[in-house]
């Protein structure tokens, strides 16, 4: 085997690799969660943290990239966005932070893998 059919080899299972590149990040991140809230850090501070960070890193690309195509700010567009960081981030890394700080790493995990199949579950019986 040469090194083109490594190469080859190796491109063909780049979205597998960067899959378990992903994993090993989200655990690596639960356990320093965990080790944070056993330290007794708050879980509402360590999420007000995450997403100082995430916005601090994020908010120049989005500046750079978007700045062409960026809707009209109108007072529908903030109240869908203050909504939607109210409920769909910071609520639920809220609980996963507190259920965490309740409960093992791997059980919290465990139940973060089940979010798909209780979406799909909620959208059939929502029609």
């Amino acid at each position: 085997m040469g090194v083109h059919e490594i190469c080859d080899a190796l491109h063909d299972m780049k979205p597998v690799l960067l899959m378990v590149a992903v994993q090993f990040s989200f655990a690596g991140v639960n356990i320093f969660y965990k080790l944070a809230t056993n330290d007794g850090m708050s879980s509402r501070i360590l999420v007000a943290y995450r997403f100082i960070f995430g916005t601090a890193f994020l908010l120049p690309i989005a500046l750079i990239f978007e700045r062409k195509s960026r809707p009209k700010l109108t007072w529908m567009v903030l109240l869908q966005g203050f909504l939607s960081g109210l409920f769909g981030g910071s609520l639920s890394q809220n609980l996963y932070i507190q259920s965490l700080a309740l409960t093992s790493a791997t059980f919290a995990s465990a139940i973060a893998q089940l979010i798909p199949a209780l979406t799909f579950v909620f959208a059939v019986t929502c029609r």
